[in-house]
């Protein structure tokens, strides 16, 4: 997520370009700052994982019930690793990804 961000804040278009429509492997914290754990189990956000005042990340929406019992036993602050394909690019709402994996817990 890290060098999304970065990208993002260097270029919003170049990133766009880059980016949407890639399928991506990410690793970051369920966001402290964003507290996003979609009550309906839609989605969840990550950020970067050594910023802890990251307010734009990436959107994660989750598939199936084995993404959602997974993140069923997360909590805010943990860190993970996403596998999907970025739907969308914006330089005010960050990235949005379709999870095409069960997420696991970063090392």
């Amino acid at each position: 997520v890290t060098e999304l961000s970065e990208d993002l804040d260097s270029n919003a278009l170049k990133a766009a370009d880059k980016y949407k429509d890639q399928y991506v492997e990410l690793t970051g914290t369920l966001s402290v700052t964003l507290s996003v754990i979609d009550s309906d189990g839609k989605y969840i956000s990550i950020v970067d994982s050594s910023d802890d005042w990251a307010i734009i990340g990436v959107q994660c929406y989750i598939k199936d019930d084995a993404q959602k019992q997974f993140i069923m036993d997360l909590s805010i602050g943990d860190e993970i690793v996403v596998k999907g394909k970025i739907t969308s690019v914006g330089e005010v709402l960050g990235y949005s990804l379709n999870m095409t994996e069960v997420p696991y817990k970063a090392n």
